[in-house]
C-alpha cells in the first residue's frame, strides 16, 4: 500500500464535512462554528484519521481508500457531536439503556 492510498484516506475524512457544507450552500451565512479553533482542528484530526484508517485497513483500491477515509471519521464525529441522551425517568432498566445508548 503506497501513500496515495493515504491520501485518498484523507479525502474521504474530508468529505463529511464538505458534503455538510454543501448541504447548506443555500443559505446566506456561513455557519459560525467554521471560523472557530475548534472546528478546524477537529477537521484536520478526522483527516488524520480518515488516512490512518485506510493505512490500518490495508486499503487497495481507491474506492476502499475513500470508504475507510469517509467511514471513520463519520462515525468519530457523529458520536461526539450528538446530544446526551437524557431518560425521562428513572427506573430499573435504566442501566440496561444506558449501556445500549454508547
Amino acid at each position: 500500500m503506497g501513500w496515495r492510498m493515504v491520501v485518498l484516506g484523507c479525502v474521504g475524512g474530508a468529505r463529511p464535512d464538505v458534503i455538510r457544507l454543501i448541504q447548506n450552500r443555500y443559505k446566506t451565512e456561513l455557519p459560525d462554528y467554521l471560523s472557530t479553533l475548534n472546528f478546524a482542528i477537529g477537521f484536520v484530526l478526522l483527516v488524520g484519521l480518515g488516512g490512518f484508517a485506510a493505512w490500518l485497513g490495508g486499503a487497495k483500491a481507491t474506492k476502499e481508500a475513500l470508504a475507510y477515509g469517509f467511514g471513520a471519521p463519520e462515525i468519530v464525529s457523529r458520536l461526539l457531536s450528538a446530544k446526551a441522551i437524557t431518560l425521562a425517568r428513572p427506573g430499573v432498566g435504566d442501566s440496561l439503556r444506558r449501556f445500549w445508548a454508547f
